[in-house]
């Protein structure tokens, strides 16, 4: 009998670390692809049937799971807080508040509590950019803590921590980047998850702030670390951080995650400023500053730059929305100032008035390129002519990371436009609209054949896997959505900007 009880306690403990190595246990799930490949979520979702639904403090963190609990971040009364809640039911298990700390500066897009959660058997360990990282046991009993300076970012943190057995591997990028103060340079770190003991640490001197969560490359008998910033994509030795080879080619923002499949790793970036095309069309750009042609001649003066007037960077979103145009000082006279410069950068012929035609003679978007690459194994240093097998600069999105799924990649841009690529050469199979406009800010993710794609205005849409661009169920959920859902057996898990939802299949 007592062999019978060990064996099936073993058992229990196995099934429970295989579970937490392949479930929902990080930001976009096992190993960050966003894919669930055993999970049955129900098709149709509707917000007036939710399973369970729970109120949650505002944040950007997506939820991440344990075979019992979902744990996920916000922030409330000016606090940083972690919270469990329990999966069957959405009932509170415990709330544990982070150390007193100074809140970063974020964009207004943004949130001190957008990195997500990572867990493994028996820890969750949360990482705050305001703070550091802290790691709770799975009853919210704190285990250690590790502050950590706020890297000076553009935007505000939203990395998120990952594993490597027992590593956790975190990516502080800094705008700072002083070359004699170790604490404000860009670097690497790793450490030992049981007591957050430092296990190496590496530099990245030509790396700027970015916001992308790296991942793991298995290739044959190799694992390597994959970190996208700015610029470049990086290859590093998980068990001493040392770099071992790079891509170069993106752009300065980079937020999307790298996944693999094929043996190959995928990367994309769009251009700074979201453009998702190497040629921008510039109609819809002055048909977004004319709208604030108050005397209807056709044409812009400086005098008609009032209310939400900023140079458009994201015409699909409405106006006054965060992302929109270029930020402006909240201070009148600056403000003017800013405006001033603007209006004379685009009236070339200072004749007072901006026409369509000087605006779109005139018009540029962004820097660098829109990129998608394919990247193959093997390569040393750098290896963009040699091992890049090949590369596409169109339908590329800001924010969401691609999903790889039987030879497929899908990626969703701004606008709601869905484009599915043939991952073997890069061959654009369908790129169609989903009819439900405005940002989009969560990462596809996939199960049973499915993909769950949610924009910021508050609509899930699903749509078969494959080659043919097929709808079969969209839904408006009611509540602004910024980030990825969350998946196990049977359940999807939604954080909109005021709830934490759960619709499971019953069936």
């Amino acid at each position: 009998m007592q062999r019978k009880i060990q064996f099936s306690l073993g058992s229990l403990l196995l099934a429970s670390a295989a579970l937490c190595a392949d479930g929902w246990n990080q930001f976009r799930g096992p190993d960050g692809s966003g894919i669930a490949p055993d999970s049955r979520p129900p098709i149709k979702i509707d917000a007036a049937k939710p399973t369970w639904k729970i109120a949650l403090p505002p944040g950007h963190s997506a939820p991440v799971l344990s075979a019992r609990r979902i744990f996920i971040t916000g922030l409330e009364q000016g606090r940083l807080v972690t919270l469990a809640f329990d999966k069957a039911t959405g009932k509170p298990a415990w709330r544990r508040t982070a150390p007193m700390a100074v809140i970063e500066r974020v964009h207004t897009a943004n949130s001190p509590a957008a990195p997500s959660a990572l867990v493994d058997r028996d820890r969750v360990f949360v990482w705050f950019g305001s703070f550091g990282l802290l790691c709770y046991d799975h009853d919210g009993r704190e285990l250690w803590r590790k502050p950590v300076p706020t890297p000076r970012t553009l935007y505000g943190t939203s990395t998120s921590p990952i594993a490597h057995g027992d590593k956790l591997i975190l990516v502080l990028d800094n705008d700072t980047n002083l070359p004699r103060s170790r604490l404000s340079q860009s670097k690497i770190i790793a450490l030992h998850k049981a007591t957050g003991k430092l296990a190496w640490e590496t530099p990245r001197p030509f790396h700027r702030s970015g916001w992308s969560t790296p991942t793991v490359w298995r290739h044959g008998d190799t694992e390597e670390l994959v970190v996208l910033g700015n610029g470049r994509l990086c290859g590093y030795d998980l068990s001493t951080g040392q770099e071992r080879w790079f891509v170069k080619g993106f752009s300065r923002e980079t937020i999307s995650s790298p996944v693999t499949g094929n043996g190959m790793v995928f990367a994309s970036a769009s251009k700074r400023g979201g453009g998702g095309n190497a040629k921008v069309d510039p109609e819809p750009f002055w048909k977004s500053v004319i709208h604030f042609d108050q005397n209807r001649d056709g044409k812009l003066q400086r005098k008609e730059m009032t209310g939400h007037f900023t140079f458009p960077f994201r015409p699909e979103l409405p106006y006054g929305h965060p992302g929109y145009g270029m930020p402006l000082p909240a201070d009148k006279q600056q403000r003017a100032r800013r405006l001033d410069g603007i209006f004379g950068w685009m009236d070339k012929n200072r004749d007072g008035a901006w026409t369509r035609e000087e605006f779109n003679a005139n018009f540029s978007h962004g820097s660098g390129k829109p990129l998608l690459v394919a990247i193959r194994p093997g390569g040393r240093g750098d290896i963009t002519a040699s091992h890049v097998k090949w590369e596409l600069n169109r339908g590329i999105p800001e924010i969401p990371s691609p999903a790889f799924y039987q030879n497929h990649i899908y990626m969703v841009r701004s606008g709601g436009l869905l484009s599915a690529v043939d991952a073997r050469n890069g061959k654009v199979l369908y790129s169609e609209r989903l009819g439900g406009p405005g940002q989009y800010s969560a990462s596809p993710v996939i199960a049973n054949g499915r993909l769950y794609l949610a924009s910021e205005p508050g609509q899930i849409t699903v749509v078969k896997t494959g080659g043919k661009f097929e709808i079969l169920h969209q839904h408006k959920l009611g509540e602004p959505i910024h980030v990825t859902p969350a998946l196990d057996k049977n359940t999807i898990y939604i954080r909109s900007a005021r709830h934490l939802w759960a619709f499971r299949n019953k069936n």
